[in-house]
């Protein structure tokens, strides 16, 4: 009875190998097809993208010839790059006084300590 129950077992495996193989295999047939899918749908998005940049680069340029024309009343420089900026930053709040904080100058009496040492830091101090 055991015989044949692995021999039926060894059939199902021969019958479910072949019909996972046939699968695999249109599978591997049907993937160029889906690639140029994918690759047409990628290009046309490149191409879109393009456009608009080309759009939006007009448009800077618009901009940019629109404000040239404009007479520049007491520009500030921007910086050229991030660390500029940053440092500039830190040197203008330097520069500024501070607006927070008590003005007052107040003292404060100092107290010491004379309780005596527990056990415990006893222990820890030798």
């Amino acid at each position: 009875m055991l015989q044949e129950l692995q021999t039926v077992a060894l059939i199902g495996l021969l019958v479910s190998t072949y019909y996972l193989t046939i699968g695999c295999k249109s599978i591997s047939e049907s993937l160029p097809d889906e690639s140029g899918h994918i690759s047409g749908r990628i290009d046309a998005t490149t191409e879109k993208i393009s456009g608009m940049t080309d759009v939006l680069d007009d448009i800077a340029n618009l901009l940019n010839e629109a404000l040239a024309t404009l007479p520049i009343v007491g520009s500030t420089q921007t910086p050229s790059n991030p660390m500029e900026a940053i440092l500039s930053g830190f040197i203008s709040r330097m520069t500024m006084p501070q607006e927070h904080g008590n003005t007052l100058k107040e003292e404060w009496q100092v107290h010491e300590n004379d309780s005596p040492p527990t056990l415990e830091t006893e222990n820890q101090l030798d």
